[in-house]
């Protein structure tokens, strides 16, 4: 089953004597996936799921980079490069992965030209999402970012009702770079103008249009 769901999303089929090798990864919402300074093991192709990646500032701080959808990749550099797992990658809901040790590229994949497509694609996507998350990250304001951050991960009708729960806000801030408090004082702008309502324990976006026009079309994706 989910060997056909990765034929049909990365175009590519894994050889019968080749199969029997390949596992499937899963893992629960929050749950980290891979983590910056640890030794990569294989690439992780992701076919049902969501999750995104950080990177650890020198101040400490923890930068969003991306969400991921399928299809999306990891391992990639850190084999190709032959280091060490450079950012972090968190379950942002259920995910599952096809996983490919990595003894099975170095015998195999990293001989098959429509394979290292794959992975070529993949790098170039990467280094224009960092690209981009850089530039955010460094000259947008808090309120851009933290629309733009919304926006990306609201991405179905139902997250689109409300979305961010009071007591994850310290986790927002600190994703794109900003304090809780700072988040707080936007919120309250936005409450004022009607463009958001505090609801219990959630806040809840009333006008998304207001919200994507704020994001000045930046993604996090």
């Amino acid at each position: 089953m989910e060997l056909n769901q990765f034929t049909v999303i990365y175009n590519y089929s894994i050889s019968n004597n080749l199969g029997k090798e390949i596992r499937i990864r899963t893992y629960k919402s929050q749950e980290y996936i891979l983590t910056a300074g640890e030794e990569i093991d294989g690439f992780y192709f992701l076919i049902n799921g969501r999750y995104f990646v950080s990177s650890q500032e020198i101040t400490g701080k923890e930068l969003l980079l991306r969400y991921c959808l399928p299809p999306a990749v990891m391992g990639d550099i850190e084999i190709l490069e032959g280091g060490l797992i450079q950012s972090n990658c968190i379950a942002a809901e259920p995910c599952t992965f096809v996983f490919v040790p990595k003894w099975i590229y170095e015998k195999e994949l990293k001989y098959d030209a429509v394979f290292m497509q794959i992975l070529l694609k993949e790098l170039a996507y990467k280094l224009r999402t960092c690209t981009i998350s850089s530039r955010v990250n460094a000259l947008s304001p808090t309120n851009v970012r933290l629309a733009a951050f919304l926006c990306t991960i609201a991405s179905d009708s139902d997250s689109r009702a409300s979305y961010l729960l009071t007591n994850n806000m310290e986790e927002t801030a600190a994703l794109i770079g900003t304090t809780k408090r700072h988040i707080n004082r936007i919120l309250k702008q936005w409450t004022d103008q009607e463009i958001a309502e505090r609801e219990k324990d959630e806040i809840r976006i009333l006008q998304w249009d207001k919200v994507e026009e704020i994001s000045e079309g930046v993604r996090f994706e």
